[in-house]
C-alpha cells in the first residue's frame, strides 16, 4: 500500500462528500486507502459514507475526543502504532486530509512522487488553494517562536501579509 488517507469529520456531511469524490477522482498508478474517523457526528456523515462510499473504512468514534485522538484512531487502523512507527502492514504513507479538501486529479500522486523523489523529507504540506485559485495565507504559517507571537500579537502580520519577516 503506498498511501493512506485518515479523514476526521464531525458533522460536515457535504463537505465530506465532496472531499470524498475528489479522492476517488484521483489519477495516476498507486495504491491508496481511506479511513474517515466520525467523531459522534449528528448530520448522518456516517451513513453516508456507507451507502455512498462503501470502499472506504469507517470508524465511528464512541466518544469525541477532539481532532488528534481522532486522527490516531484512524492511524492505528492504517498500521502505525502507538508510537507513531509504521507496522507491518502500514503503507508508506499517510496523509491527514481534512474533511473541506477538493483535491486536483493529480495531487495524491505529486505528493507521492515528490516524497519519493527526496529521501531527505519526512512530512510533506501541499500548498493551499483558495476556490477562487488564490493562495490560502494560512497554508504558509510560521514556526511558532516568541517573536513570531509577538509579531501576531501587535498585529505586524496582518499589516504585511505577504512579508517573509512578520507574515
Amino acid at each position: 500500500m503506498d498511501l493512506s488517507i485518515v479523514i476526521v469529520n464531525f458533522n460536515t456531511c457535504q463537505l465530506l462528500r465532496e472531499c470524498l469524490t475528489s479522492i476517488y477522482a484521483s489519477q495516476g498508478d498507486f495504491s491508496f486507502n481511506v479511513v474517515v474517523v466520525d467523531n459522534c457526528s449528528t448530520d448522518n456523515s456516517a451513513a453516508m459514507v456507507e451507502a455512498e462510499f462503501p470502499q472506504t473504512h469507517l470508524i465511528v468514534s464512541k466518544i469525541n475526543g477532539g481532532f488528534a485522538y481522532a486522527n490516531n484512531l484512524g492511524l492505528r487502523w492504517a498500521g502505525f502504532s502507538d508510537d507513531g512507527l509504521p507496522q507491518p502492514n502500514a503503507p508508506r504513507y499517510a496523509l491527514l486530509l481534512n474533511p473541506d479538501t477538493i483535491l486536483p486529479p493529480t495531487a495524491l500522486i505529486g505528493m507521492i512522487n515528490f516524497m519519493d523523489g527526496c529521501s531527505a523529507a519526512g512530512a510533506a504540506g501541499p500548498k493551499l488553494i483558495l476556490p477562487d485559485g488564490s493562495l490560502d495565507l494560512a497554508c504558509r504559517r510560521s514556526f511558532p517562536t516568541p517573536i513570531v507571537s509577538f509579531y501576531r500579537m501587535i498585529g505586524l502580520s496582518k499589516l504585511f501579509p505577504r512579508s517573509r519577516v512578520f507574515g
